[in-house]
């Protein structure tokens, strides 16, 4: 199977089934309740088998339960705002990776833009958006207010939308889109070696450091791949971007950075009691 068959679709179920509600734990823990989890499972459930599907009218409609998931979840975002910013964003940004993903069960091609772009612009808003929010948000938990992590957030939640409207609107936008974002994470990953790990024991402080050291190639490559299109030259194509960026910012960076958040949370807390 090749990058397209394969490794996207597989990035994007991951976050149903696997990241998403890792995230959550993270966000709230223990504070899930029984329904959420029920409509949860069924939302995740349906978008695997709309992924057993050819893209149509059938399999759209199997995705619509994780877009009515998705809008939910950003309805809880709005509660966050104020208190947790980072985290009320990234939950807000959640529905439209849901309407793309919609759009690309359905087959359609919003904008003149085709597979694998439909389904990436999906993933990128969970990963990117939601996933890079809530680790960012969580990471303010422990440092605070600091000016560094105040500019870091700032930087996280405009690079994300910067970038996307830069594919649809402009090249030049799309290059200073991946800037803001690529410099933001690279500072979050240092401040995450620094200082976020160090507080963290055993198993939570390997994660968070993995976690932010598969920033550093990552979005590198993010970032040459933006200012190839932005200059022609593109030595770092769009299926080399899938298949080393994906995996690293989704497996790496996404995954070991929430389980180091989720334990390292466990850890404070069981200091506290």
């Amino acid at each position: 199977m090749d990058v397209t068959s394969f490794w996207i679709p597989g990035l994007f179920l991951l976050a149903p089934l696997v990241v998403v509600p890792l995230a959550l734990h993270v966000i709230a823990p223990g504070g899930i309740s029984r329904a959420f989890r029920a409509a949860h499972a069924l939302a995740a459930a349906s978008t695997v088998a709309a992924f057993l599907l050819e893209p149509g009218r059938r399999a759209a409609a199997l995705s619509l339960p994780w877009l009515a998931m998705t809008v939910w979840l950003a309805f809880l975002g709005l509660l966050r705002l104020r208190s947790e910013t980072a985290i009320g964003v990234g939950l807000l940004l959640l529905p439209v990776g849901g309407g793309w993903l919609v759009l690309s069960r359905l087959g359609a091609t919003p904008m003149g833009f085709r597979e694998p772009i439909v389904l990436l612009t999906a993933v990128h808003f969970h990963y990117a958006g939601f996933v890079t929010l809530t680790l960012v948000g969580a990471a303010a938990r422990v440092l605070g207010g600091s000016r560094l992590h105040r500019a870091v957030t700032a930087g996280a939640i405009v690079g994300t939308p910067l970038l996307a409207a830069g594919i649809t609107l402009s090249r030049t936008l799309e290059l200073l889109g991946a800037i803001v974002l690529s410099l933001s994470l690279w500072a979050f990953a240092a401040e995450t070696l620094a200082w976020v790990a160090p507080r963290a024991a055993g198993a939570a402080r390997v994660l968070l450091s993995l976690s932010a050291l598969c920033l550093f190639p990552s979005m590198a490559l993010a970032l040459a791949y933006a200012w190839g299109r932005f200059t022609g030259d593109m030595s770092v194509g769009l299926l080399t971007l899938a298949a080393v960026h994906g995996p690293l910012n989704a497996f790496g960076f996404g995954l070991c950075g929430l389980l180091g958040s989720a334990l390292a949370s466990t850890q404070r807390m069981a200091i506290r009691q």
